[in-house]
């Protein structure tokens, strides 16, 4: 990374709360656009960030898990860092208060706190991120010895991201292929169509990518307990056979005091990712009550954060897009397939598009404007060592 101006004596002081996408992409825009007028402070609890997008491949290739160090992140950035986590904010005040009882200052304060995990389908193997990884593969150990033949992949009611679902069981079914292991694998879902979030014409791509493999696609139905007698039992409707399941968590959002949250705990911001009610305070990511959880959409929040801040120090930045992107590399098609959609504010699909082949990295499942090319130029920084 390029060495940047000392910082002069009175920048704006930004504090960013979190450690996940949109905290590290919040780092690298504010400095790109605001440079040295912004002096950058981080909290986190956690001093990595566990690139859980490409967790669905690790129970397949057994690969190391995805790690970001933020400090090193911070220091690329010329920001500080501090392990420690955000318990209050005190806007009128432009204060906060960690879990540590210090109090922190700012001038623009950006929460990037993300969201807490709740299991929803009693009795299943729950896959939120890379500490679910051997519970995976223990199912796909006893697919091989052949313990167990059919496995249902659940999507529960309520806020949750579904790629993972959809990618462990197109991998899932090529593993079983592979291995010449009979095995029936299918998708139990509220959705009406596959990954219906992207719209229609990219939600037939997937049906088809999901016959390809023989993945049967069950919608309409939302799974409530994987029962020991081989059972998926399912609100107002006849159970499902199933020997295992493997079901994503609920997403709640993580109340702070001071903070206005609605429903979920999901708090509500602008189009410029201002928290509404709040002066100088800005959220991105799944925090917020955007409908769909994705580290993508967490960037370009993040990307609205920073310009929004950057504009009212003066500085001239492009305006903020009608629309989110949403696009994603769907693991286990064959071919590759990269999905992407104009999400409105809603989290409807206003436009979509299907791409064939690889047109993002193969390990590279969150695009951020300026997090995708620091991440590159590490990998290549790495290689080159």
């Amino acid at each position: 990374m390029p060495a940047f101006r000392r910082i002069p004596s009175s920048p704006h002081h930004v504090l960013i709360a979190g450690g996940g996408f949109a905290a590290a992409e919040a780092m690298l825009a504010l400095r790109a656009l605001a440079g040295d007028r912004v002096a950058i402070d981080v909290v986190s609890p956690e001093d990595r960030l566990y690139y859980r997008p490409a967790a669905t491949l690790e129970p397949f290739c057994g690969t190391e898990p995805l790690t970001l160090d933020l400090r090193e992140l911070a220091s690329d950035v010329g920001a500080t860092f501090r392990r420690d986590r955000l318990a209050a904010v005190a806007s009128d005040a432009q204060r906060v208060r960690l879990d540590s009882f210090a109090h922190l200052r700012y001038d623009s304060l950006l929460l990037a706190v993300g969201t807490a995990r709740r299991v929803r389908v009693a009795g299943a193997v729950t896959f939120a991120d890379q500490r679910d990884v051997g519970r995976v593969r223990a199912v796909l150990d006893e697919l091989a010895r052949g313990e167990i033949r059919r496995i249902a992949f659940a999507i529960p009611g309520g806020v949750t991201w579904p790629l993972p679902i959809y990618e462990l069981a197109l991998l899932t079914a090529a593993f079983a292929d592979e291995h010449g292991l009979p095995a029936e694998v299918s998708i139990v879902t509220p959705e009406r169509r596959p990954l219906e979030v992207f719209g229609g014409a990219i939600s037939a791509r997937v049906r088809d990518a999901l016959a390809d493999r023989m993945v049967r696609f069950v919608g309409d139905v939302i799974p409530q307990a994987a029962r020991r007698d081989g059972r998926l039992e399912v609100h107002f409707g006849d159970a499902i056979h199933a020997d295992r399941v493997i079901a994503v968590p609920e997403l709640i959002g993580r109340r702070v005091s001071g903070v206005p949250a609605g429903w979920g705990g999901f708090v509500p911001v602008d189009r410029d990712a201002r928290v509404l009610g709040l002066r100088d305070v800005f959220a991105a990511g799944d925090m917020t009550t955007h409908p769909v959880k994705q580290g993508g959409l967490a960037t370009q929040h993040a990307d609205a954060a920073a310009r929004a801040i950057a504009a009212g120090l003066g500085i001239e930045v492009a305006p903020q897009p009608d629309d989110n992107v949403l696009e994603v590399r769907l693991a286990g098609a064959d071919p590759p397939l990269v999905l992407s959609a104009a999400l409105d504010a809603t989290g409807r699909s206003v436009s979509a598009a299907v791409h064939r082949g690889a047109r993002v990295m193969p390990g590279e499942k969150v695009l951020g404007r300026y997090l995708s090319p620091y991440l590159r130029e590490r990998a290549r920084a790495a290689t080159a060592a």
